[in-house]
């Protein structure tokens, strides 16, 4: 026995030193050696995915830029790049494919071959069947049932303001959540969640829970094969979305949204698209259709609360172009306002849904903002830091919707360094449907009601897809105008 045990910690004592000597050979040697970075983070993926799984990466990734320069190397087959060659590189020129992170899987560069042609295949056959669901037309024809939502929505923060006298304090990062999820399923699953009216937080948890679990996925995809570990996705949500399908597939009735897209190339193709991808492109558009609009909105009142005569000016613009309180607010009306158009990009710049970067994938040795990228290196373009770049963007911190429009100490906004629904082949599809749906969004707040700071609040953030707030709400005075 004392031999075996012997035998056993002997080939334990070796196959912890090879790992040992083959970090070190990663860390130190080759040309990702050259890269800058946390050294720690050159030894093991360990401490990068800690931040990841916490939220606290964007908090800590703007600290590394400022010590290491504006490439950095936060793993040991993984960089992130905040210069603006190398982002245009990555996902403009050479339109690097997505990093197997996004499939929750972590590969050994010696296998890339199985993630080439399937991830672009899976991404080509994706984009054309969600392209006809963001045609101008289709989106326009969305507009009656985003009013819809935007009603109830009105007619709850009419009754809270009444309710309080005149005045009421809203939680308006759950409102807003509620509204964008409304306006979602409304628009895309043939009927609103009725979010807005009932506040059922249950569907904004689940959601919540889905983006941290997804995080601790991508670091550790493993996980998925533990038997005792639940699936990514638990049944609650699965069942939500099964229970839509078969409603639409037993009403037979047929409606022009994505869902009806989705659930005709089920039925023409089983076995390519099954139940599991319809279910899988649903989840992924009630999360990504819903947060990022809504907390870009939380974010653009939580910016104009903060800087009042940046406001002031707004409500002037949309008092000029609805003269009565009571005038349609349209997507027509709302396209046109220059300093509302303004307004957002300097949102979507400040404080940016993509506060990290973007995972990407190098199939071949390339070079990238003048460092030798090997062939299997995670590249992540840090739009978010880019987007603050002080030799780009004057006072970068500042909330100043002026750039987009006449400048800012002599510099206008470069829109090539602006990239908040990414860029490229693989940019945001839904980005015309967000813009439209923030515009009428804001419109509608500032033109029916006066918002007011409600101080003492913590503006803390962590991150899991999208950024949220650590105390779980953001206040704001509300009253009719």
């Amino acid at each position: 026995m004392n031999t075996y045990l012997l035998v056993a910690l002997c080939l334990a004592g070796a196959e912890l030193l090879r790992r040992i000597y083959l970090a070190l050979t990663v860390a130190f040697t080759g040309p990702l050696s050259k890269i800058p970075g946390p050294f720690w983070n050159k030894l093991s993926p360990l401490p990068w995915a800690i931040q990841n799984l916490t939220g606290n990466a964007m908090n800590i990734a703007p600290k590394y830029f400022e010590k290491y320069g504006e490439v950095i190397r936060v793993g040991p087959r993984d960089i992130m790049i905040a210069e603006k060659s190398g982002v245009q590189k990555i996902l403009i020129d050479e339109d690097f494919i997505k990093a197997p992170i996004y499939q929750s899987i972590r590969m050994h560069p010696g296998v890339t071959s199985l993630i080439t042609e399937r991830d672009r295949a899976v991404y080509r056959q994706k984009r054309r069947l969600i392209s006809p669901g963001f045609s101008i037309s289709y989106l326009n024809g969305l507009e009656p049932l985003m009013k819809e939502c935007l009603d109830v929505f009105e007619r709850c923060l009419n009754a809270e303001v009444k309710k309080g006298g005149g005045y009421a304090v809203i939680d308006m990062n759950q409102m807003l959540g509620n509204l964008t999820s409304d306006v979602m399923s409304a628009t895309s699953f043939g009927g609103s969640f009725g979010l807005v009216e009932s506040n059922d937080k249950r569907l904004r948890n689940l959601v919540l829970d889905r983006l941290k679990r997804a995080a601790l996925d991508a670091q550790f995809p493993f996980i998925n094969y533990l038997p005792f570990v639940p699936p990514s996705q638990g049944d609650e949500f699965n069942s939500i979305i099964d229970n839509i399908v078969a409603k639409r597939k037993d009403s037979g009735k047929k409606k022009k949204d994505l869902l009806q897209i989705f659930v005709d190339v089920n039925d023409a193709n089983p076995e390519t698209f099954s139940h599991l991808h319809l279910r899988e492109e649903m989840s992924l558009f009630m999360i990504a259709g819903s947060d990022t609009t809504s907390t870009t909105a939380t974010f653009t009142l939580v910016l104009l609360l903060n800087n009042q005569d940046k406001l002031k000016k707004l409500v002037e613009e949309i008092d000029t172009s609805f003269p009565s309180k009571d005038d349609p607010i349209t997507f027509a009306r709302t396209q046109e306002l220059p300093y509302l158009n303004a307004v957002i990009n300097e949102s979507m710049r400040v404080m940016p849904i993509v506060a990290l970067g973007l995972a990407r994938y190098a199939e071949e040795d390339t070079i990238i903002s003048g460092y030798e990228i090997p062939k299997g290196t995670i590249v992540a373009p840090a739009i978010g830091q880019l987007m603050k770049d002080p030799r780009i963007w004057p006072d970068p911190e500042r909330f100043v919707p002026q750039r987009w429009l006449e400048g800012y100490k002599g510099t206008k906004a470069d829109t090539k360094a602006f990239h908040p629904f990414s860029s490229g082949s693989r940019n945001c599809p839904g980005q015309q449907f967000a813009l439209r749906e923030l515009r009428i969004i804001l419109v509608t707040l500032f033109l029916r009601y006066e918002l007011s700071l409600i101080s003492g609040q913590s503006h803390e953030m962590r991150l899991h897809s999208v950024p949220w707030f650590t105390q779980g709400f953001y206040n704001v005075g509300v009253k009719r105008r």
